[in-house]
Parts: structure tokens; sequence; C-alpha cells
């Protein structure tokens, strides 16, 4: 998917999200009405590179969504989604952006990025602000892997092998031991990965501490009720309302509910 196209979901959700705060009336002409409320937009990583991913933070708060880290309610989902809180001129923001950039979600320029459609290229004086963003989405996205449990690797993979030996009837002292080479290699492959992530995790909250920024922030939790379009954000405790389900489309899309490599 394309920064543009993902983009473009965003807005959508934000138009959406303007029209049920009364700051968009049906037209679509914006107003300059202050925010009531506050909305979130939720998505995964819809890109190999967090680089991209880093780049589409900085562009999606020029249009009034800013990266707020990992989705505290949907850490245990098994998939990595990230969570762009509302500021509250969001509104005005996007107004600005689409008169500056008309063509931005065609093949017109974007926001920070340079006046070719393909790549997407970041322009030198928005450089460091990306970089910062993407040291914040390293830490979170190597933080939420680093806490992925290791032990069941260390039963499962020698299980398999075990398996698959006696399926094929492979088992004797030859086949055992290619199969114990094969674990050890896997599992020290996997330790070696888990290293590598925790110094470049560390790498990165250091860039961040010398840039004065503390991360990740300590969880928030709030009652404000969020996007309809996204699987979006800390929710307070008890069912939630009705609305369009519980489960996050994937990418950038999901449900409403009261109130995410380099």
């Amino acid at each position: 998917m394309s920064l543009r196209r993902h983009l473009g979901r965003l807005l959508r959700a934000a138009e959406e999200d303007d029209r049920l705060d009364g700051a968009v009336p049906s037209s679509g002409t914006a107003a300059s009405l202050p925010s009531t409320r506050t909305y979130t937009y939720t998505t995964e990583v819809p890109w190999p590179s967090l680089r991209k991913f880093a780049q589409f933070a900085y562009v999606a708060e020029q249009y009034g969504y800013r990266y707020a880290g990992l989705d505290p309610d949907l850490g245990g989902s098994g998939t990595r989604f990230f969570l762009f809180r509302r500021l509250p001129d969001a509104a005005e923001r996007a107004t600005r952006r689409r008169e500056q950039y008309p063509d931005a979600l065609g093949r017109g320029r974007l926001p920070g990025m340079r006046a070719w459609p393909v790549p997407v290229l970041t322009l030198p004086q928005v450089r460091g602000q990306v970089r910062l963003l993407h040291a914040r989405i390293t830490v979170d996205y190597y933080g939420a892997l680093g806490r992925q449990r290791f032990r069941p690797l260390l039963v499962g993979l020698p299980a398999v092998f075990l398996l698959l030996l006696v399926v094929n009837g492979e088992l004797h002292a030859a086949g055992l031991r290619v199969a114990g080479v094969l674990v050890a290699a896997l599992l020290l492959t996997v330790t070696a990965s888990r290293i590598f992530m925790r110094r470049r995790r560390a790498a990165r909250r250091e860039l961040l501490r010398r840039a004065g920024i503390h991360w990740p922030p300590a969880p928030v939790r709030d009652a404000a009720r969020s996007s309809p379009h996204g699987a979006c954000g800390p929710a307070p405790a008890g069912p939630r309302p009705p609305g369009r389900g519980g489960r996050p489309r994937r990418p950038g899309g999901g449900s409403r509910r009261g109130g995410p490599v380099p």
C-alpha cells in the first residue's frame, strides 16, 4: 500500500470525525469550531520499513493526527497496532494542508516531502523530525517484539523436528544429530535477533533522551470516545457501546469504542 493511499484512509476517517464532532457540516466545508471530543486512529505498519511509517506519521501530524505509540488496548492481539491521536486543531490543519497541497493524494507533493511522486523522500528541513518519529516507532516496535514469549520456542522447535523425524521414519542417530543442529541454529538466530533488537532499541532511546524526549510515555487512560475508523485508543472499563464490532480492520481501520523494519 502506498503512503498516499494510507493517508487517504486517515483523511476519510478524519472527515467522519469532523462530521461526528460538528466541525465539518455535511457539505464538507471546514468550520472553525473547537473539538469537543477526543478521537484516535489505529493502524498496523503497512510497509516493510519503519522509516516509511515514520514519514507517514509526519504527514499525518500535518493533517492533525499525532503519533502516540502502541495501542495499549490491543497489546494482547498478537499484532502491533499504533495509535494516532487527533489534535484539537485537526480540522483547521487539514483545511490548510488541502489548500497548500491540493493533489497530495494523487501525484502531487506531500507535506514535508520532495516534489516528485515516487519515491517519497523527506525534505532536508524536516529530516530531524522524521528521524525522531522513526526513533519513537522503533522503540515501540522492538519493545513489543521483545515482550513476545521466547520459552514456547524452546519447547516447540524440538518437538516439531522430533515429530518430523517420526513421521518420515528417520528416528535414528544421524537424523537426531541433523535435527539437533537445525534446532540449535534456529534458536541461536532468534537469540541473536533479540539481542540486536535490544541494542537498537537502546540506541534509539538514547537518541530520544538527548533530544529531551521521554519515550515511551506513560499509558493514558481516559473515557474519551474515539473514531469509528480505528480500533481506537484507550477505552474506559466496562462493555463497549454498540458500533462496528470490536476488531480492528487491517490496515488502518477498525471499530468504535468508548471513551501498531528499519
